[in-house]
């Protein structure tokens, strides 16, 4: 029961750029929007990022081609939303400032996939451990490993990538990293021809390691 969501088995005008988390190749990329579509950098070996865990939220996620995501959401620890719709599922959303190697701005992460939500449940436990002892803090992740996680049997045999995340220092929220809005909050709008322009992602089957941990300052996000 990942985030107390059974995985596996509305719109606003305020919306932050992305990051996503593919799992079945077990890999991240920043989406850039540019000159009216989208482009994927992607960032799995420099993937460092200060993440607002006081923050995170679950519940109802819709992403369909062509439209906006749909999120119903409350913060975690909340009961969940109704399931407005069967293409809904659920989800978790949370907001990160990236290290300035690999972008250096606030994104924002969601995702339905059960692998993805996995590892994120992992860092959110190791987070709590670590909290009482780094008062007034947040974390700063690296994405140390892609787990493979296989489902189903014979030709529906699948696997995805669960993400090994972990803590590699503390730091005092970036001044841009601010709380945003709880309740339904859209992402970007897609534009008319919203086709990335990165080249398709690899078939994951090479683990990813992220760099040695070095020290973490303020500066680093600043």
């Amino acid at each position: 029961m990942a985030f107390g969501l059974s995985v596996g088995s509305g719109s606003g005008a305020d919306f932050l750029p992305v990051i996503k988390y593919d799992a079945r190749a077990g890999r991240v990329f920043r989406v850039d929007r540019d000159n009216g579509g989208s482009t994927q950098h992607d960032i799995t070996r420099s993937f460092k990022a200060v993440v607002d865990m006081e923050n995170v939220e679950v519940g109802y996620i819709r992403f369909a081609a062509g439209v906006a995501p749909d999120f119903q959401m409350v913060p975690l620890g909340s009961a969940l939303p109704a399931k407005p719709t069967d293409d809904h599922r659920q989800g978790v959303r949370l907001v990160l400032k990236l290290h300035k190697d690999c972008g250096g701005d606030v994104r924002e992460l969601a995702g339905t996939s059960a692998a993805m939500i996995g590892g994120l449940e992992a860092v959110h436990n190791a987070y709590l451990a670590g909290v009482g002892d780094n008062a007034n803090k947040l974390p700063v992740i690296v994405l140390r490993d892609t787990v493979p996680v296989e489902s189903g049997k014979g030709q529906n045999k699948s696997t995805n990538y669960r993400p090994h995340f972990e803590i590699i220092g503390w730091v005092d929220r970036p001044a841009d990293l601010k709380p945003q809005p709880r309740g339904q909050v859209a992402s970007a709008p897609p534009a008319a021809n919203d086709v990335a322009r990165a080249a398709p992602p690899s078939t994951g089957s090479t683990r990813v390691s992220a760099p040695a941990p070095a020290p973490v300052g303020d500066d680093d996000f600043g």
